[in-house]
């Protein structure tokens, strides 16, 4: 099992689908989690550039504890868009690490970026299979399947498939926990704790599943996640 994440910014990938990326691991499965945005926008005191640096290097703590390979586009949060350049940059990324599925955010609020990069996952994840699309990694025997998270905790998410994460609740707060640039600005723009809130959304989840604590998704069959047989853990 591979299991590729993507991101808009530093901490989508972490805070929304963290609990399903341990699983993958204690499965012996490999995940990763590609992020565009740089978080050039999430921060206060430090320059722009100095706070990309920043959650870089918390983004890759949070990685490196999940037991997840970092892919980091840099782009500005600002820049995050589903142009020709990023695409092909994402589909050299599923051509590198060829996933079997793709966690991507939910298009559920009027951000850009997450507009964006819901478009961007599902026509990547078809050019990645496509032979006539050049680059430098071979294309990928089919699509793989797109599953949607719920990004930010924003209304408006119907999921249709759970992954229970009792076992690995535990790791997700710990990749959390290294994200303090982004869990400062949270808590001082929005007064949210994400490590408090990424819990209890994980428990409001379970409720749903029946288990302590789950992971939402939507399938999306048109790239791929049609399959009858169960892909995610």
């Amino acid at each position: 099992m591979r299991i590729l994440a993507l991101a808009a910014s530093p901490g989508d990938a972490e805070m929304c689908c963290g609990g399903t990326l341990a699983r993958v691991v204690a499965l012996r499965g490999a995940v990763a989690i590609c992020t565009l945005g740089n978080g050039n926008s999430l921060g206060g005191e430090l320059p722009p550039r100095e706070l990309a640096e920043t959650h870089r290097a918390e983004a890759e703590a949070a990685a490196e504890s999940l037991g997840a390979k970092l892919f980091w586009f840099g782009h500005s949060d600002f820049s995050v868009a589903n142009d020709a350049v990023t695409r092909m940059q994402l589909v050299e990324v599923l051509r590198t690490f060829r996933p079997n599925a793709l966690l991507t955010p939910a298009s559920v609020d009027a951000h850009h970026d997450l507009r964006d990069v819901w478009r961007l996952a599902l026509d990547a994840a078809q050019i990645a299979a496509a032979p006539s699309a050049r680059t430098d990694q071979d294309p990928l025997d089919a699509p793989p399947a797109v599953f949607a998270y719920q990004p930010r905790w924003f209304e408006g998410f119907t999921p249709d498939t759970y992954v229970d994460v009792s076992d690995t609740i535990d790791a997700k707060q710990a990749a959390i926990t290294q994200l303090k640039t982004l869990a400062q600005w949270y808590l001082t723009q929005r007064g949210i704790d994400i490590a408090e809130a990424a819990e209890t959304v994980s428990a409001y989840r379970g409720l749903q599943a029946g288990v302590d604590f789950a992971e939402a998704f939507a399938v999306t069959p048109i790239a791929g996640g049609s399959a009858i047989t169960r892909i995610l853990p």
